[in-house]
């Protein structure tokens, strides 16, 4: 604890800048100050093409950020024309940024965020966008719905990525309420989703990992 003690003090010290030798040390130097400061530490000093030791970042002063409370669905429908086409789209983006999004508004505007509606989409247009989608998932679906046991057992890959995608849907966190429950229908969707993306894009590799 001394030593985490005495590594902590270098670190403010450096920071707040009242040590003007802080500012340029060697990385030798401060590999051996580290060493000294927590017993058993080993740090590699060897240069590595492409790599740089850094000491010491400047970030600067930390900007004032004006937070506001979270954009409302009344608020939003006020920033929507007859048409349903999003009005004023950068100071929605800003209003988002600074306060978040109620709760009621979040399934609405996040479609936006993620690039799965246009913002200059109509509502008419964005009908017809989701029944696109949709046709797509299911037919997406049916690939690996179809696939037979012993279709299965000659695609290692699909094999594997089953195996993985239903032992992460197995770990999900039960205690959300999405979840909860040995047949809860949310685990059913959440295993159709992965396999379906996996079909969508089959080389990504260890991705249920990450949607989960």
């Amino acid at each position: 604890m001394v030593g985490f003690s005495k590594v902590t003090n270098y670190i403010f010290d450096s920071l707040r800048g009242s040590d003007p030798s802080t500012h340029q040390r060697p990385p030798s130097e401060m590999a051996d100050f580290l060493s000294d400061a927590i017993p058993g530490l080993k740090i590699n000093q060897q240069e590595e093409p492409g790599f740089e030791v850094i000491t010491k970042i400047d970030l600067g002063e930390r900007p004032v950020v004006q937070r506001r409370e979270p954009v409302s669905l009344e608020e939003w429908t006020k920033n929507i024309d007859s048409e349903g086409r999003i009005l004023n789209v950068d100071n929605v983006k800003q209003m988002i940024f600074r306060g978040g999004l109620s709760h009621a508004l979040r399934k609405h505007a996040w479609k936006f965020l993620l690039g799965y509606f246009p913002w200059d989409s109509t509502k008419e247009e964005r009908t017809q966008l989701q029944k696109q989608k949709i046709d797509e998932y299911f037919r997406m679906k049916l690939q690996w719905k179809s696939v037979s046991e012993e279709q299965e057992k000659r695609n290692s890959r699909l094999r594997d990525y089953r195996s993985l995608i239903e032992k992460d849907v197995n770990r999900t966190d039960r205690t959300n309420k999405f979840y909860e429950g040995q047949d809860n229908p949310g685990l059913i969707l959440l295993h159709d989703i992965l396999m379906t993306y996996c079909m969508y894009d089959f080389d990504l590799g260890k991705f249920s990992n990450i949607l989960i």
